[in-house]
């Protein structure tokens, strides 16, 4: 069957408008394998619907089971067609603080002014990082420094005492 048919008696279907004729070529067409990608995702409602006809119904009670599958087919139709994709979706949209611009131009200016303000922060970061290097330098070197300061005052405590002793033993 066509892929146009099958529409057309999908549509009906949903309508309730379709014959127990029509609703068996619909199922037959959804048990085989030949199907339209844009139709398979109504194979699974067709698959249940079989496993749903192969439990015999009492007889009173057909025609409300007939409604309430037609219901719950609608109701599975239309939650398919809501979450389908839309066929060409917008690829390009631009948004500018939260609201969308229409302007490719104006949406790249915006774009290219974000990034300039990106890169001249990276740069203080930058500076700010090269600078707290320099002071981390210094701090070592003053720690070196006082560590020879300090070493030099014990060489000159113990020079001291040197000559202390050296006067005592005069």
């Amino acid at each position: 069957m066509n892929e146009q048919k099958v529409n057309e008696l999908l549509r009906r279907y949903f309508d309730g408008a379709t014959s127990l004729d029509e609703e068996r070529e619909l199922q037959r067409c959804f048990a085989g394998e030949d199907i339209p990608d844009s139709l398979k995702a109504y194979r699974p409602m067709f698959a249940f619907f079989a496993e749903e006809r192969a439990i015999e119904p009492a007889a009173h009670s057909v025609r409300l089971n007939r409604a309430i599958v037609a219901g719950i087919a609608a109701s599975i139709a239309i939650l398919l067609l809501v979450g389908l994709p839309k066929a060409q979706p917008d690829l390009y949209a631009y948004y500018v603080d939260g609201q969308r611009v229409y302007d490719e131009a104006a949406a790249i200016e915006s774009a290219a002014g974000r990034l300039q303000m990106l890169a001249a922060s990276v740069q203080k970061a930058r500076d700010s990082m090269g600078a707290f290097a320099k002071l981390q330098e210094s701090n070592q070197s003053l720690q070196q420094f006082g560590k020879i300061s300090s070493a030099y005052r014990t060489m000159e405590e113990a020079g001291a005492k040197i000559r202390e002793g050296v006067k005592h033993e005069e």
